[in-house]
C-alpha cells in the first residue's frame, strides 16, 4: 500500500446521482474516490457528505479535528483532500468567491494548528471545485462565475499557507442537469484526471501541484 487518502468533501466526493426523484448513490464503481481506491494502490477514503458547506463552527470544526486522530494512524503518508465551497456558494444566493475563501482560510488555519496536521503525520491538499453550470439547480449566472473564482482565490490561500494545491475546476467535468453533480463519466474522468496530473506520486510535494 502506498498510503492513505482521506478525500473530505460534499455530494460530489460522496458520489450523489439526482437523477433519481428522491435522489441515489452511484455504486463505488462510479465515484470518483473509490475508482482510484480499487485502481490504485492508495487506500482512499470517501468522506463525502451530502449538502456539506466548509465547516464554520467549533463544533463542526472540532469534528474534523478529533478526526485528524484517528486518520494519522492510517497507513502513511496520509493525506487529507479537502474540495468544498460549491455549496456556500450555491445555497445562499449572493454568497461570494472571497466570502467563501475566508471561510476556507479559517477552517485550514484550524487544522494546521492540530497536532496531526501541524506535526506532518497529516498532509493538507487543497481541491478547487468544480465549476457550477446552468442547470436546475443553479439559480443566476452569478452562482457559475462565483465558482470559478474560487480557482484563483483558493490557489492564493494554498500558496499563502503552504499547502498544496489541485485546481479540479480546469478539468471539464461532466455535470448532470442540475448543473451541480457529476455524471458517471464525470465521476470517471476525475478519477483519470487525478491519475494524469500525477496526484498519487509518492513525491506529492506540499507546493500546488496544478496551476489555474
Amino acid at each position: 500500500m502506498a498510503g492513505t487518502i482521506i478525500c473530505y468533501g460534499d455530494s460530489n466526493t460522496y458520489g450523489y446521482d439526482a437523477r433519481p426523484y428522491l435522489g441515489a448513490r452511484y455504486p463505488e464503481s462510479m465515484r470518483w474516490p473509490d475508482i482510484l481506491n480499487a485502481g490504485t494502490d492508495w487506500d482512499v477514503e470517501n468522506c463525502g457528505l451530502n449538502g456539506r458547506c466548509i465547516p464554520r463552527y467549533p463544533g463542526e470544526i472540532g469534528v474534523v479535528c478529533s478526526s485528524l486522530h484517528r486518520w494519522s494512524g492510517l497507513a502513511s503518508p496520509v493525506w487529507l483532500w479537502i474540495m468544498l465551497g460549491t455549496n456556500d456558494v450555491l445555497r445562499t444566493p449572493g454568497t461570494t468567491a472571497e466570502v467563501t475563501t475566508e471561510r476556507m482560510e479559517r477552517f485550514l488555519k484550524k487544522l494546521m494548528e492540530c497536532e496531526e496536521a501541524a506535526g506532518g503525520a497529516i498532509r493538507l491538499r487543497l481541491i478547487s471545485p468544480v465549476h457550477l453550470q446552468p442547470g436546475v439547480w443553479v439559480e443566476s449566472d452569478e452562482m457559475c462565475r462565483e465558482s470559478e473564482r474560487l480557482d484563483d482565490l483558493y490557489f492564493e490561500l494554498a500558496q499563502t499557507l503552504g499547502i498544496a494545491f489541485t485546481c479540479a475546476g480546469k478539468w471539464d467535468i461532466p455535470v448532470l442537469f442540475d448543473g451541480v453533480h457529476f455524471s458517471e463519466e464525470g465521476h470517471i474522468k476525475f478519477a483519470e484526471c487525478v491519475m494524469r496530473e500525477g496526484l498519487l506520486s509518492l513525491n506529492q510535494d506540499t507546493g500546488a501541484s496544478l496551476f489555474p
